[in-house]
């Protein structure tokens, strides 16, 4: 019955993005060493990408799963996680690399949308959610809400 109620509240939460309708190709990113850095170097592979915030504790409870699931080899996809910082309560950027430094997650490739551009051109309005592109980083679709590994391994195909 969980299952069933997660599937049907995961398909009310489905955010229409037409299939590359928007792109994240061009958006600067930092990561958490300060470089700045673009999906430029994902082109030709599907991406899926965590959104998340540090205050929010169901982000927090997938962090784990998220580390895992970046270390398996031939997934047939990237993970990436995004956060944003001074957007919806997120700490500065300073202070939230300070803090997730202090993490013991070391496979989790994390880029902070200092502007906020990926949370408007995916119309994400609370975390976490999932926003899958395709080998030309445009965004397929976004869903709102914690998805398992099995889940993000079948909608990233």
């Amino acid at each position: 019955m969980k299952k069933i109620f997660g599937l049907i509240l995961m398909l009310l939460s489905f955010n229409a993005v037409a299939e590359g309708d928007k792109s994240l190709q061009d958006i600067q990113f930092k990561d958490i060493n300060n470089n700045v850095v673009t999906l430029e170097k994902y082109k030709g592979k599907n991406i899926y990408i965590k959104m998340w915030a540090s205050w929010c504790p169901i982000c927090l409870a997938g962090l784990a799963e998220i580390d895992e699931l970046s270390t398996v080899p031939n997934k047939g996809f990237e993970v990436i996680t995004i956060v944003s910082p001074d957007q919806k309560g997120e700490k500065s950027s300073e202070k939230f690399i300070e803090w997730y430094k202090g993490l013991e997650y070391k496979n989790i490739v994390v880029l902070l949308d200092e502007k906020g551009e990926v949370l408007k051109r995916t119309n994400v309005r609370g975390y976490p959610s999932s926003v899958f592109l395709n080998s030309e980083l445009n965004i397929k679709k976004v869903v709102a809400g914690h998805l398992n590994s099995e889940q993000i391994k079948e909608m990233s195909k």
